[in-house]
C-alpha cells in the first residue's frame, strides 16, 4: 500500500467515525421527534459514511492479504458491497426528502438495504472476517482487530433486532445502537486511522 493511499485511508477512517457518530445522534432524534432536519442529517451522514468506508476496507485488505488472500478478498467484497449499499440507502432517503414525496420515502425500507441488511449485516460480516484473520495472522493491531470483531457482533445484533423487533425504540435495539454508533464503531475507525497515520508519519521521518 502506498503512503499516499495509506494517509488517504487514515483520514477517511477519521471522517467515517465522525459520520457514524453524526448519523447515530441524528437518527435518534428522528426516532424520538421525527424532525425533518434530523432526517436530512442522518441521510447525508449515512450516504457519506458509506462512501468513506470504502478506502478503509481497501486498506484492511492490503494489510491482511499476504497472510490470508482469499479471506481478505471475501472481506473486502462483503464490505464494499455493504458500504455502497449503505451509501445508496442514504441517497434514497435524500431523494425522498428533497422532493417532499408523500408519503415520506425516508420511512420506507430501502430496496437495496432492507432493514439494514447492508449497513448492519454485510458490514458486520466484513469486519468479522478482517478481525478474525488479523487475530490469527496479524496485519493490523490486535486491539483494532478485537474491536472489529466486537463491532461486527453488535451490528449483527442490530440487524437481527431490526428484523424481529422492528421498533427502533425497543430497549435492546436502542442500547445496542448507541453503544455501537457512539462508542465501538468510532473506536474501531479512529484506532485504525491512528495506526495508518502513525505508520505513514514514521516512514516519512525515517532517513532515506
Amino acid at each position: 500500500m502506498t503512503r499516499s493511499f495509506q494517509r488517504f485511508a487514515g483520514w477517511s477512517a477519521v471522517a467515517a467515525a465522525a459520520a457514524g457518530v453524526t448519523f447515530t445522534i441524528a437518527f435518534s432524534v428522528v426516532v424520538r421527534e421525527g424532525d425533518r432536519w434530523a432526517k436530512w442529517v442522518s441521510a447525508v451522514a449515512l450516504a457519506g459514511g458509506g462512501l468513506l468506508t470504502v478506502p478503509v476496507l481497501i486498506a484492511l485488505y492490503a494489510l491482511v492479504r499476504e497472510r490470508e488472500p482469499e479471506f481478505a478478498l471475501l472481506g473486502v467484497l462483503l464490505g464494499t458491497v455493504g458500504a455502497l449499499a449503505t451509501a445508496a440507502h442514504g441517497a434514497f432517503d435524500v431523494a425522498g426528502l428533497s422532493k417532499h414525496v408523500k408519503p415520506d420515502l425516508s420511512n420506507v425500507p430501502s430496496f437495496g438495504d432492507p432493514r439494514g441488511f447492508a449497513t448492519f449485516g454485510l458490514t458486520a460480516l466484513a469486519l468479522l472476517v478482517f478481525g478474525t484473520v488479523a487475530l490469527r495472522g496479524g496485519g493490523i493491531d490486535r486491539v483494532v482487530a478485537r474491536i472489529a470483531v466486537l463491532a461486527a457482533l453488535l451490528l449483527l445484533v442490530l440487524y437481527v433486532g431490526r428484523l424481529t423487533v422492528l421498533d427502533p425504540e425497543a430497549n435492546v435495539i436502542k442500547a445496542t445502537a448507541l453503544i455501537s454508533g457512539l462508542v465501538v464503531n468510532p473506536a474501531f475507525f479512529l484506532l485504525f486511522a491512528r495506526s495508518l497515520l502513525q505508520t505513514t508519519l514514521t516512514a516519512e521521518r525515517a532517513p532515506a
